[in-house]
């Protein structure tokens, strides 16, 4: 029986982002088709909870302590590797993670083949979005390092960071994991890239969600394969009753991630604003987090606004069962757009910016309408056309439902994409 170790650096269930959402899926895929999986997470609940698992999943979790002290290059790279190692697999398959991730693939592809997986930019940003000053960065961090660090660290932020950590300062702050984990990586290091671009050479096989990603470390290996995220498609599914409504209104949801401001909740909300001055039938429908109610929920409590725990991943397909419209506001490069995908499988038409996966996801005319990012006069002008027209509506959900069936069905991305990578 092949026997393929998963790893990933920042997991939990119930999640809070696509990645873990993945990586369940792939592992569960794969051992319903024979092999041995079994999945590798640090537990390390300071700044981020790693590791914390609170609902059962269906293979075996290796859970490896640290602290924020031990969760560190050299460290981290060790107990890891000597886990992955005593479980002697066929194959290794890196998920989610960021600044340790080199030294991990590095030292386990001496004697693995690792397939290393990235999931938006990763290693490449510091800030993980490639977006600076509301537009696409340029650079990266394997382009030009020293740029990189000025943006996340000006001046010596980077060594208050470093006392905060010492010192164990509690951060109100959602990024600090990142943080911690750039600066216990020695990613600061003017030869911490040549450690990137070794672990990417180093890889059997890279996995990317889009030919953005693809075109940045192209260069570094020869076996780099774009592969999407899939939907369980028996779960999202278009509401048997027809389209759920407790009034007359609307429902328009915006899923995802909304206290991240590149996710465009800012752009959103100006467009729902100003619609509302023009008519009253229509209610939106938010996932929020604990960030996001402290800063918004005040003034977001109206009978228009319902605001959903983002962190609830199995009320998902029943928010979609209620809604007729979802938005995904996106205004830097998407690396997929996971949301978008379960509302065509749903069957809800979708409106998303022309920005990264979600361009190549949705089909504009089709599936839903594209929107150049910011733009609001196009957002408003969009949900007006899908708020007048049901038949509109119904056509474009349909013709989702199909794509999403044909092409993004995880069964399908199981066999055609993955099996391929372990024979």
């Amino acid at each position: 029986m092949t026997k393929i170790a998963f790893i990933d650096l920042v997991f939990r269930w119930p999640p809070t982002g696509g990645s873990s959402v993945d990586i369940k899926n792939i592992a569960s895929g794969l051992q319903k088709r024979g092999f041995d999986v079994k999945l590798f997470v640090p537990l390390f609940q300071e700044y981020y909870p790693r590791g914390v698992i609170n609902e059962e999943l269906p293979f075996p979790i290796i859970k490896i302590p640290f602290n924020r002290f031990s969760f560190n290059f050299s460290t981290a790279t060790k107990r890891i590797a000597k886990a992955v190692e005593d479980y002697k697999p066929d194959y290794v398959f890196f998920g989610d993670g960021y600044y340790l991730k080199p030294y991990i693939v590095s030292r386990l592809a001496k004697n693995f083949p690792v397939i290393w997986r990235f999931y938006a930019y990763e290693i490449l940003c510091i800030m993980y979005r490639l977006y600076k000053e509301n537009e696409l960065c340029r650079n990266n961090f394997l382009l030009d390092q020293k740029e990189c660090l000025q943006c996340q660290f000006p001046d010596l932020e980077m060594y208050k960071e470093i006392f905060k950590i010492i010192l164990n300062y509690k951060l109100d702050d959602s990024d600090f994991h990142h943080k911690h984990e750039f600066l216990f990586s020695l990613a600061f290091k003017s030869s911490y890239a040549e450690i990137v671009k070794q672990a990417l050479k180093d890889s059997k096989t890279i996995v990317v969600y889009n030919e953005f990603i693809k075109g940045i470390i192209n260069n570094y290996n020869p076996d780099i394969r774009i592969i999407l995220s899939g939907v369980d498609t028996k779960t999202f599914h278009p509401n048997p009753n027809g389209n759920y409504k407790k009034s007359d209104k609307t429902t328009v949801f915006a899923p995802g991630r909304m206290v991240d401001l590149v996710k465009g909740f800012p752009f959103f909300e100006t467009a729902i604003k100003l619609l509302s001055l023009k008519r009253d039938d229509f209610k939106v429908l938010l996932t929020s987090n604990d960030s996001f109610i402290k800063f918004h929920g005040l003034r977001l409590r109206t009978d228009d606004f319902v605001l959903f725990d983002w962190k609830d991943q199995a009320s998902l397909p029943e928010i979609y069962s209620k809604s007729d419209i979802c938005v995904v506001p996106s205004v830097w490069q998407e690396p997929l757009g996971i949301m978008a995908i379960e509302a065509m499988s749903s069957g809800i038409p979708v409106i998303a910016t022309r920005v990264g996966g979600l361009q190549s996801a949705i089909e504009d005319g089709i599936t839903g309408f594209l929107v150049d990012p910011g733009n609001i006069t196009q957002l408003i002008d969009r949900l007006e056309t899908l708020m007048d027209d049901t038949n509109l509506r119904k056509k474009m959900g349909e013709a989702g439902r199909e794509r999403a069936l044909k092409e993004y069905d995880w069964d399908l991305i199981i066999e055609n994409n993955y099996l391929p990578l372990f024979v």
